[in-house]
């Protein structure tokens, strides 16, 4: 049930009003260079995308069908510092995530990670949740590992609007429980 505490973040559902937060949060340089789909052009179209996936809670309201993301917040100042999504990926579910980079190196990512997987593996019946991230990105690839997420392989696919080396990463809920 959601939103989720934490030891320091809380997850929730975005709201249409964080979308300049999430503007500024999507146009630090690491976004801009690691995840160039997520960068918004103006408050406007952040406005919209925020509108669109706020829709997909309820239509489709599943990440095997659509996007679902959730806002990541900093539990003591409730201040918002990124998001974790899960979206269709073939026939799994991939997640992909981004903590603002005044943040980032306190364990915020994988706390994240690690408390979104196992609540989407158990809201939605899934048996792993994959990411995929560029192969020279290392601070992801640490955070995922950190995450729980076990190294599946790397291969050369069109991502992020490139041609490009991807390792791909597994998350798999622990036997019997959480996945922590």
């Amino acid at each position: 049930m959601l939103p989720i505490d934490t030891p320091a973040l809380r997850l929730r559902h975005i709201v249409v009003d964080e979308s300049v937060r999430m503007m500024e949060l999507n146009g630090e340089p690491s976004t801009r260079r690691w995840l160039p789909s997520h960068v918004y052009a103006n408050a406007d179209e952040a406005a919209d995308r925020l509108q669109y996936l706020i829709a997909c809670y309820a239509s489709p309201g599943d990440p095997r069908l659509g996007p679902y993301v959730l806002a990541v917040d900093h539990l003591a100042s409730g201040r918002l510092l990124g998001h974790v999504g899960f979206s269709p990926f073939d026939d799994d579910v991939e997640t992909s995530y981004a903590i603002a980079e005044d943040s980032r190196g306190r364990g915020y990512g994988s706390e994240a990670l690690r408390h979104a997987c196992r609540w989407a593996a158990e809201r939605f019946g899934l048996p792993r949740i994959l990411a995929l991230t560029e192969s020279a990105n290392e601070p992801s690839r640490r955070t995922l590992d950190r995450a729980g997420f076990v190294h599946d392989g790397d291969t050369v696919m069109r991502f992020q609007g490139s041609q490009q080396s991807v390792s791909r990463y597994v998350w798999r809920p622990a036997p019997g429980g959480t996945g922590l």
